[in-house]
């Protein structure tokens, strides 16, 4: 059942550190199949707040996502809002994923006008989860390089990450060789590839190019710190496409709606020969969401 298949994963896994066994032990004694907790230490801080509200957790979980992503979008709220069709969104909170709560916090961090030392904790928070924040957060940086704040911003990324790994570290302190030594294993547990493996590099190569020219002469704007993300990873399913989600802006015409319908036809079963075409599959469908090759001026500071 996928139904907050994996919330229900992340808080037996937290209830399990919580009472003093290690989150990152075999699958069969986190008593979920088919996935497994892989989330650095750091991640436990945050996701144990979620425990006192039980089986509602998924619910508070998915309205604080919704109620995040409407803050930001609520200016374009009518094309924004056909991304409630979007085939990696509805799993992601199908699912009780946390991708699209980390795309939020760095999104919401990208488009502020200053980064301080809040900005910095929201950046460490969504650090938790690496292979989403990772690039994101890199480019923060880099853009803020010459800027008067960024030492403000750098302390809060390095005061927020102590923060976050101090409960775990303090509690169980050989958590973190528990958790790399997990990593070793993750592949026997859950298939991982990238959307450049297999068929699917074909299909990347196209949609790179495709992006590329509709964003010729505003590179600025394009928004590769997302693209090459959702490119560059191996993943284990669509969900993780939402990472994406700040550059789509659906438009009011066929490409779109052959986007959407695009993104609905990659679901299919995850194999070593599928997992790849379905992951390039939908970055070549965020292009067709985006108004396909009619060009729409967008902000410079995605």
């Amino acid at each position: 059942m996928l139904y907050a298949f994996d919330w229900r994963i992340f808080m037996a896994a937290v209830m399990q550190w919580w009472q003093g066994g290690n989150p990152y032990d075999t699958l069969v004694q986190i008593s979920l199949p088919g996935g497994a907790f892989a989330y650095p230490p750091t991640a436990l801080t945050w996701m144990c707040f979620f425990l006192p509200f039980g089986t509602t957790g998924f619910y508070v979980w998915t309205m604080a996502q919704m109620i995040g992503w409407w803050q930001l979008i609520r200016r374009q709220s009518c094309s924004k809002l056909a991304l409630l069709l979007w085939s990696p969104l509805v799993f992601n909170l199908l699912l009780g994923q946390t991708t699209m709560a980390i795309v939020l916090l760095l999104w919401a961090a990208t488009i502020a006008r200053c980064r301080g030392f809040w900005w910095g904790t929201a950046v460490a928070l969504a650090l938790t989860k690496p292979q989403t924040a990772l690039l994101p957060s890199l480019w923060l940086l880099w853009h803020d390089r010459h800027l008067p704040h960024r030492h403000s911003f750098w302390l809060g990324i390095l005061g927020g990450t102590v923060l976050l790994a101090l409960p775990p570290t303090l509690k169980t302190p050989d958590i973190w060789m528990s958790w790399l030594t997990s990593l070793s294993t993750r592949n026997n547990l859950l298939l991982l590839m990238a959307p450049w493996q297999g068929f699917g590099l074909s299909i990347l190569l196209v949609a790179t190019i495709l992006w590329f020219q509709k964003n010729r002469g505003n590179q600025v704007a394009a928004g590769w710190q997302w693209w090459i993300s959702a490119a560059l990873f191996p993943k284990s399913s669509l969900y993780s496409s939402v990472v994406l989600l700040p550059l789509l802006e659906p438009q009011k015409n066929y490409w779109t709606l052959g986007g959407l319908a695009l993104a609905g036809l990659l679901i299919g079963p995850a194999t070593e020969i599928t997992l790849p075409i379905i992951l390039s599959g939908h970055i070549l469908a965020a292009w067709f969401i985006c108004g396909g090759p009619h060009t729409k001026k967008r902000a410079a500071t995605l």
